[in-house]
């Protein structure tokens, strides 16, 4: 808010000297030509002061602003892994034991200290209405300035990916969901919890296809059953999902129906790539009784 105010004061001196000379010194018929002169000691040593005090006063907050946010957490505030891939992003809660993905969940009025990491390339974590953007930086940890959302601020906030790391960048995406300190600690409960088993034939159907078929079993984990790898985002609760392919369309079974089918026509360069090509032959790809199997064995993975 300082530098904001102080703004604010160069704004209408410099709009307002301008506006007044443009009108008090217009040329008017009948003018010559005016008064020719050069320089003017006074007003160039003037010009160059003001600036440079403007800029030392907003420089005070500013540092100290950064210095306070630059200092360790405080000991009650929530601690998360950050971790980027090509093109998600991974959630570790080392104290809750818990591991998921494009969906950052936070208790309001808790401070939350973020760790950046990266996979593979430079990503940019972001969250526009909420704090900053940070680097995420192969083989170095950063850690975003620790953030509060009030009490009575809850609901969802929208991040970004802020630097092009590749083919999806734009659609590298996460949201926040921002909750009470209660409900916060019911979602820890349950991500604590195993993958729900399959409780009708056609998800026993998808959880089949899933374990048996494919590559799914290559890079997805699905807790309480032998899907363990970590190549692709940890899918034990992908039910309770608000969006799938790192917030690119909302996670309902019609779009999960189109991922599954051809995931680059939602998301281009995705590495779960077409159908086809996942299985490497398009004779042995999914069809849609397939398709409609595996999209009621995910959804009800809550």
């Amino acid at each position: 808010m300082w530098i904001f105010w102080a703004a604010v004061i160069v704004f209408i001196v410099v709009e307002g000297a301008l506006i007044y000379i443009v009108f008090r010194y217009r040329r008017r018929p009948g003018d010559g030509l005016p008064k020719q002169t050069h320089g003017n000691t006074k007003i160039e040593i003037a010009w160059t002061l003001a600036p440079a005090i403007v800029l030392a006063v907003v420089a005070v907050p500013t540092v100290t602003t950064l210095i306070d946010l630059s200092g360790a957490p405080p000991d009650n505030a929530l601690h998360v892994r950050a971790i980027g891939h090509q093109w998600w992003f991974e959630f570790e809660y080392p104290e809750q034991g818990v591991t998921t993905a494009n969906e950052l969940h936070v208790p309001v009025g808790r401070p939350v200290s973020v760790t950046l990491e990266s996979k593979d390339v430079i990503h940019s974590f972001w969250i526009p209405k909420v704090v900053g953007k940070v680097d995420m930086v192969p083989n170095h940890v950063n850690r975003l300035p620790t953030f509060i959302i009030p009490e009575d601020s809850p609901g969802m906030y929208l991040g970004q990916c802020a630097e092009l790391c590749g083919t999806a960048h734009a659609l590298m995406k996460f949201r926040v969901i921002a909750e009470t300190t209660e409900e916060f600690e019911n979602w820890v409960q349950l991500q604590n919890e195993p993958g729900k088993p399959p409780s009708t034939e056609l998800q026993q159907m998808g959880y089949d296809l899933f374990i048996g078929k494919g590559s799914c079993l290559a890079c997805h984990t699905i807790e309480g059953t032998i899907a363990q790898s970590k190549t692709g985002p940890d899918l034990t609760h992908f039910g309770s999902r608000t969006s799938l392919g790192a917030g690119v369309v909302e996670n309902t079974p019609d779009n999960l129906a189109l991922w599954l089918d051809h995931p680059d026509n939602l998301k281009p360069g995705t590495i779960m790539a077409s159908n086809a090509i996942i299985y490497r032959d398009p004779s042995q790809g999914l069809n849609d009784s397939e398709i409609e199997s595996l999209v009621a064995y995910l959804k009800g993975l809550k």
